[in-house]
């Protein structure tokens, strides 16, 4: 018979060997005696011999990236504290080689003591260094093709056939003039942009797409909201996915600018044949010897002579053509079609300088003329000048590189210059990105008009050119943004030509409607040697570092600092909102509940609960808002996100079942949607469309806000508790302005800021705050909570001074929202 303890043993020894076969680096930390085991396998992740390594508590910080150390201790530690259920993160650690590797660590507590502290955790570090690789090719592989369609000005929608689910991109909203919206589009829509004359024929094309298979590729035209016509160009085709309903995919391109310059060429053409059957152009007739034996009219005329003073003379005398770029004579046409027996054409139209000294660009013809024998017996030559098609054409081409009112560079040539300048290393040493944005434009727009906003911008544009270098490339990217692409030995020149434009803008004073009017210049500078090959990161370094100058006071310089200054947080937010706004996108918001409790009964579930917004990232971990929310309140992003953490509240309260049982919610508004006159009108619509009670809401005011919009903000508060919502004033204390939100807003309850809780049983000054604001509350006739209660001391000592309720991890954990509402929920029908 074997014993329990061999069969113990081998049970060991075979986990042991699975392990090892597995590649897993397994640690076993003892939190009592500080020591921790590394298994053999751990040893040879990094490279080392079994017996190679002593171990010690801190032998895996040893080999741990310096930028990943803080994020893995506090893994362990938020797992410890029982934050997290579970120590899970990813970090890199330095191989034998030299070289980093990526781990994933996954470890848990195992045992504790009879006071429930832990005393023993257990992991596992996996390398997953290929993972990581491929994830960022991946990555890099989604930006390209991201690229690739905003550059190509491509739509993409698709159509649902089993739903009627049409969903539009971005670009397609765009370029319909629907401007920024929901991805998912009501079904009509496509139908009613349609050209009255070509509906018809683009509707049957679509209907035999769904009924037969039939591919779609056509031109037709839209009307836009604004009333403007454009020219679409369409594919489409029905897709089978596996094991799904047939979907609809396609594809647009506005060829508006196509059509109208295909419109111009064509209209050219046919000026031109016109012209030609009335022998409108130089229409010249030689013999075999090239001797001029017919002129018309139209020949006379360019050559400023007579048919007979034209007569014997060879074409190469009277019409002698030079190539347009060098200058260098050219063989005449006519020789050259007799010898070669076929009609010969230039490639390119060459120059003509007539007797008058007038230059002019002409494109000729020879062909042979033959006898009845077959033999060459001269030619005609016909003589267009192009000169003006030629100016046309310059004249276009130069229109599509340049912004319509500046003359400056567009935002797209200015990306193309900007590409091919950071493709190359050497290139991009002694370049420098400028990116200029205006300060106080909008006022002028806004008070004096667009006419002479326009006209500000001129003013500005002109400027700017007189202070820079002649081989800048100026460009206006959109609005009053505009970016500089110039040499600069070194980042003190660069400092000084964005000095140089601030002081220029500065200086410039507009006459209008009998007032001046000035803007000035917040200018930030990123040298391309700094910035990478990317073009985008260095767009977005030079704009975090003009959101720098703006942030310092305005009309100020500020160069980008590569070892990571203020620009480079201002960089970081630009991701951070762009991430924001990409996972709002796809559906990525998760929220979460945290119960405000009564400190009589401090273990009783609540029905009264804090909605917390979360981001789920794309690898499924939590993003906490202290990632997000200062990128969506620099990027004027929260009304967004305030309301679409309102509607999806409501939407999980619609959810439960029976209505009646439904806590009641408190959701956070920042200054920006407190300030916006539309924001009543938006909750009361979604409270009608989920059929939720206004008693169900509690909105919480920040007093450290900066409400713009104090009007607005007051109707709000009145209309919401006139309907039934509770208000309440959030963080108060932590600013100057706690008792004006008080006299300016009546609130249903006081928040007080949790810096004057946490440490309330130590500090005699915040017992004394908590118990003021206790005072204020029972004379207003209002609740108080308290934030961040630290423990049951903290509650007595709360409850003492009249604080009712009070919220924080001691008091509950946040729970996502739809489990924490069918758990409240239960527990009231039990009580119930």
């Amino acid at each position: 018979m074997i014993s329990h303890a061999d069969r113990t043993s081998h049970g060991q020894t075979r986990f042991a060997v699975a392990l090892d076969c597995a590649e897993l680096g397994v640690w076993d930390a003892d939190l009592v005696n500080n020591a921790c085991y590394y298994s053999p396998s751990w040893k040879r992740m990094l490279g080392y011999g079994d017996d190679e390594l002593r171990d010690h508590p801190d032998l895996w910080l040893d080999f741990i990236h310096p930028d990943d150390r803080e994020r893995a201790l506090a893994s362990g530690d938020s797992h410890l504290e029982g934050e997290a259920e579970s120590v899970e993160c990813e970090f890199r650690l330095r191989h034998r080689s030299g070289r980093w590797i990526w781990v994933l660590d996954r470890g848990k507590v195992v045992e504790r003591n009879a006071a429930g502290r832990p005393t023993r955790m257990i992991g596992v570090q996996t390398d997953i260094t290929a993972q990581k690789e491929a994830a960022a090719r991946l990555a890099l592989l989604n930006q390209r093709i991201e690229l690739a369609l905003d550059a190509s000005g491509i739509g993409l929608w698709s159509y649902e056939t089993e739903t009627g689910r049409t969903s539009w991109d971005a670009r397609m909203r765009e370029i319909y003039g629907l401007g920024p919206g929901p991805e998912e589009v009501p079904q009509g829509t496509w139908h009613a942009r349609l050209h009255p004359d070509d509906a018809a024929a683009a509707e049957a094309a679509a209907s035999a797409l769904l009924a037969e298979g039939t591919p779609v590729r056509m031109t037709y035209r839209i009307l836009r909201p604004d009333g403007a016509v454009r020219h679409i160009f369409a594919l489409s085709r029905l897709v089978h996915p596996p094991h799904q309903p047939p979907l609809v995919v396609g594809s647009i391109w506005d060829v508006s600018e196509q059509v109208e310059v295909s419109d111009k060429l064509a209209a050219e053409k046919e000026r031109l044949r016109v012209i030609l059957r009335s022998i409108g152009d130089a229409v010249i007739a030689t013999d075999a010897e090239d001797a001029i034996t017919f002129a018309n009219p139209a020949a006379e005329r360019l050559l400023l002579a007579e048919q007979a003073d034209l007569l014997g003379r060879r074409t190469a005398d009277v019409l002698p053509l030079r190539q347009e770029r060098t200058g260098v004579l050219l063989p005449p046409s006519a020789p050259l079609a007799c010898a070669e027996r076929r009609t010969t054409e230039r490639d390119e139209p060459a120059l003509f300088e007539r007797r008058d000294g007038e230059r002019r660009v002409m494109r000729d013809t020879a062909s042979p003329l033959y006898d009845a024998a077959g033999a060459v017996v001269g030619t005609v030559l016909i003589v267009q000048d192009v000169t003006r098609e030629q100016a046309r054409q310059r004249e276009l081409a130069h229109l599509a590189r340049h912004d319509g009112l500046t003359d400056l560079l567009n935002r797209s040539s200015f990306d193309k210059a900007l590409a091919r300048a950071v493709e190359d290393p050497a290139k991009r040493a002694g370049l420098a990105l400028l990116y200029v944005d205006l300060d106080r434009f909008k006022m002028v727009n806004d008070t004096a008009g667009h006419a002479a906003g326009d006209a500000l911008l001129k003013l500005v544009a002109k400027a700017m050119a007189a202070v820079l270098p002649a081989g800048a490339k100026i460009a206006r990217l959109g609005g009053d943004e505009f970016a500089v692409l110039m040499e600069a030995s070194g980042p003190d020149a660069a400092y000084r030509a964005g000095g140089d434009v601030v002081k220029a803008v500065g200086s410039q004073q507009l006459s209008w409607g009998g007032r001046v009017h000035g803007v000035g210049a917040s200018v930030g500078i990123v040298l391309l040697a700094d910035a990478g090959p990317d073009p985008l990161t260095a767009l977005s370094l030079a704009d975090a570092a003009c959101y720098a100058s703006k942030s310092r006071g305005r009309n100020k310089v500020s160069l980008h600092d590569p070892a990571g200054g203020a620009a480079a947080g201002g960089f970081a937010e630009v991701r951070a909102a762009s991430e924001l706004l990409q996972a709002l996108k796809e559906n990525r918001l998760r929220l979460f509940g945290q119960e405000i409790r009564d400190l009589s009964d401090p273990a009783r579930r609540s029905r009264r609960i804090e909605v917390l917004a979360r981001l789920a990232g794309v690898d499924g971990s939590l993003i906490m808002p202290g990632t997000f929310i200062p990128a969506a309140e620099r990027f004027d992003l929260m009304g967004v996100l305030d309301r679409r953490v309102i509607r999806q509240s409501l939407d999980i309260l619609a959810g439960l079942r029976p209505a009646s049982e439904a806590p009641v919610l408190s959701i956070n508004l920042s200054a920006m949607s407190l300030s916006d006159p539309e924001l009543w009108s938006f909750v009361e619509a979604q409270l009608g469309e989920t059929g939720q009670p206004a008693e169900r809401l509690c909105f919480e005011i920040t007093e450290t806000a900066a409400v713009n919009n104090f009007a607005a903000a007051e109707r709000f508060v009145r209309d919401a508790r006139r309907a039934g919502c509770r208000v309440s004033l959030d963080d108060f204390g932590a600013g100057l302005s706690s008792f004006g939100y008080l006299r300016r807003f009546p609130v249903d309850g006081i928040k007080i800021d949790g810096a004057f809780v946490q440490d309330v049983a130590r500090n005699g000054l915040d017992q004394a705050i908590c118990a003021a604001v206790g005072t204020i509350a029972r004379e207003l006739g209002v609740e108080v909570v308290a934030e961040r209660v630290p423990d049951a001391e903290g509650v007595e000592l709360l409850r003492a001074r009249g604080i009712g309720f009070g919220q924080r991890l001691y008091l509950h954990r946040p729970e996502p929202l739809a489990w924490l509402l069918d758990r409240v929920g239960a527990a009231a029908r039990r009580l119930g």
